[in-house]
């Protein structure tokens, strides 16, 4: 069930019209109710796979608490349990492919399970995961509620693609939201979230990825400068897409009382790669930088060791992406680029003038533009084609006027959002009840023009 679908439309507003006339106990089953329904339109045996993380990590949390001798035994047991399953249904096949390539073995002598991937499996585990490994470093007490541990582990508004919620933050909101009154101001705020990010999926992330998958079906059919527009569209798209994908998350569940925190701030405005990916899926990165970074030493063992680190925790977050080599080498390319941003750190003069902002601008974001090629093409051998058609192209020819519009475009739409959060324009036109009712209702007409019978699916949907 999708987002940008009549279904979920009317899944919401039948659970929020439920919600307001039901007591406490009965909503915590609503939304429990819900958030099943809401997954089992993808499937419903898969639904299985959430009872199961969530029954082990609820019963390994509690026996930590009552045998913290064995706390260790049971906190490998959620361990055992999410990761074999994640590992299974996500990388079974991606493994046979790589020892079937490693003996050389042809496409008549393969043989593949066959494993369909669940919708965010990705997702809920390392949620999951979080919650005992809080209870095991003792920051948090284990709920006693079933009931709520589910609903934390199931919430249909991030169910299948976050933001990935910590259970310090997300159990006590619930506790709120289902003895509360509806509020007006969390109804208005959670439906212009919802508008806002359908207007981003329908009308930038679509537009923009039917250009880039034009491209990137057949990149030998390309010039350098086609190669580069695909890329820059792509770049948008899935920014746009994946922060839709938030907001809609974010304003679901505000309707119901419950704050998500925010995912993206501006990524493509930073001027090196460390800030990018502190603004970039930050309940990923957070998530990998306390639950995978940190434990392994984080940077308090010397610089060498740290380095290290951040390649390990990063080619881990590209694998955790996508079962395909194209996710594995965006993840090395990734921590290369914060191990050359931590090793120059200190290194170059520590004087900022605008030069160098808009130097340091440039190059993050190209840097970024370049490793999306690792992550969109269809096979790792596409890069090497992609890249060599821009390096050979760019540098020698003109676009055509298309393409320099485009091209133009993208820098219109960065400079747009640099001022937008320079001034604040959200926050001051929510201020305003007109000129909300205005942006908002012109967001939605757009959405409604452009969507027309074309519906793709989010791109971490997949994940």
């Amino acid at each position: 069930m999708a987002f940008n679908s009549f279904e979920y439309l009317l899944l919401v507003l039948a659970t929020l019209g439920a919600f307001h006339a039901l007591g406490p106990r009965h909503r915590l089953y609503l939304l429990i109710g819900a958030s099943l329904t809401f997954y089992a339109a993808w499937s419903v045996p898969l639904v299985s796979l959430i009872l199961i993380s969530a029954a082990v990590d609820f019963t390994a949390a509690r026996r930590m608490a009552r045998t913290p001798d064995r706390r260790r035994r049971w906190l490998l047991l959620s361990l055992a349990v999410n990761l074999g399953l994640l590992g299974y249904f996500k990388y079974a096949d991606f493994f046979v492919d790589t020892v079937s390539d490693a003996f050389g073995l042809d496409a008549g002598a393969r043989r593949t399970l066959g494993v369909v991937l669940p919708p965010g499996i990705s997702f809920y585990t390392f949620q999951t995961m979080s919650y005992t490994i809080d209870v095991y470093r003792r920051r948090l007490e284990p709920t006693r509620s079933f009931g709520r541990f589910l609903l934390y582990v199931a919430f249909f508004p991030q169910l299948v693609a976050g933001p990935i919620e910590r259970a310090g933050h997300l159990l006590g909101q619930f506790q709120h939201a289902l003895t509360q009154r509806i509020a007006v101001g969390n109804l208005v705020a959670g439906a212009r979230l919802i508008a806002w990010g359908l207007f981003k999926k329908v009308v930038i992330a679509d537009r923009c990825g039917l250009l880039a998958d034009r491209v990137y079906a057949d990149p030998t059919a390309v010039d350098g400068w086609a190669a580069l527009v695909g890329t820059y569209a792509f770049t948008l798209q899935i920014y746009c897409d994946f922060s839709a994908y938030s907001e809609i998350a974010r304003g679901s569940a505000r309707l119901f009382g419950v704050d998500l925190m925010r995912n993206f701030d501006m990524p493509y405005l930073v001027t090196n790669m460390r800030d990018f990916w502190r603004r970039w899926h930050i309940s990923l990165s957070t998530w990998f930088r306390d639950y995978v970074y940190i434990p392994l030493g984080g940077g308090r063992r010397g610089r060498p060791r740290a380095l290290l680190n951040l390649g390990a925790t990063m080619f881990l977050s590209g694998l955790w992406h996508g079962a395909a080599w194209n996710f594995v080498w965006w993840g090395v390319y990734h921590g290369a680029l914060l191990a050359a941003d931590a090793w120059l750190r200190g290194r170059l003069p520590g004087r900022s003038t605008p030069m160098t902002r808009w130097g340091g601008w440039f190059t993050a974001f190209h840097l970024t533009v370049l490793g999306w090629v690792l992550f969109r093409v269809e096979a790792i051998a596409d890069v090497p084609i992609l890249l060599g058609a821009m390096g050979r192209d760019v540098f020698t020819g003109l676009p055509t006027g298309p393409q320099a519009l485009f091209i133009a475009g993208t820098f219109a739409f960065l400079g747009l959002s640099a001022l937008a959060r320079r001034h604040d324009w959200r926050a001051r036109i929510d201020r305003d009840p007109l000129a909300s009712a205005l942006f908002y209702g012109l967001a939605l007409a757009a959405t409604a023009l452009l969507a027309g019978d074309h519906h793709p699916q989010f791109i971490y949907f997949q994940f």
